[in-house]
């Protein structure tokens, strides 16, 4: 009786599926961005600012109007539970809009700037439980984040600079005090400023 012939394995089939599998995980392991977790300011390193990259979260509280909590959210950690008010010190990154200064409320013996209502209004509507993206820039005297800040939006570049719409909005001047932070985006800030006070 005839045996028949061994059939050979194609093993080589196997690697795009070995890909699939191996290539991300080495990309998640690799790349801090994708899973390690800063609570507060205090785990922001120099080096993580000098890299320049953007980190993902969830704004759950705004302050005076050029600054606001952070809750950061990598990709995998989506479900995160939002911090109690008692808990926003330690659990979240305070951020100051990088650039822009704008109206600021009654606090330290000082009464509450023209517009600041209706400039936290303004805020609110677009960042307030939100997810924002941010690329920390420095950080400042008071321990915030001076940041880049980008919110969605529904159409193209479907992502809006914070500084720039608050700026075109009326809502903001810009910043020029030592240590204004622009991101590159100095002449569009001051255009932005100038347009809205001509509308004004």
């Amino acid at each position: 009786m005839l045996s028949k012939p061994a059939v050979r394995e194609d093993k080589s089939s196997a690697l795009p599926l070995y890909g699939v599998v191996v290539i991300p995980f080495l990309l998640f392991a690799l790349r801090p961005r994708y899973w390690k977790r800063y609570r507060n300011v205090g785990y922001v390193t120099p080096d993580v600012i000098a890299s320049r990259r953007k980190l993902c979260g969830r704004c759950v509280a705004v302050r005076d109007n050029d600054n606001f909590r952070l809750v950061h959210r990598p990709a995998w950690f989506r479900w995160l539970r939002i911090p109690l008010p008692s808990e926003l010190k330690d659990q979240t990154l305070h951020v100051r809009i990088a650039g822009v200064d704008a109206p600021e409320g009654k606090h330290f013996g000082m009464p509450m700037q023209p517009g600041w209502e209706e400039s936290k209004a303004w805020m609110e509507q677009r960042v307030l439980g939100k997810t924002l993206f941010i690329r920390p820039l420095r950080r400042d005297q008071y321990d915030r984040l001076v940041c880049t800040v980008e919110y969605r939006s529904w159409l193209p570049p479907f992502r809006k600079n914070l500084s720039l719409e608050m700026l075109k909005a009326g809502w903001a001047t810009v910043y020029t005090a030592k240590g204004a932070e622009y991101d590159g985006m100095l002449e569009r800030f001051q255009k932005a400023e100038a347009d809205a006070k001509y509308v004004a």
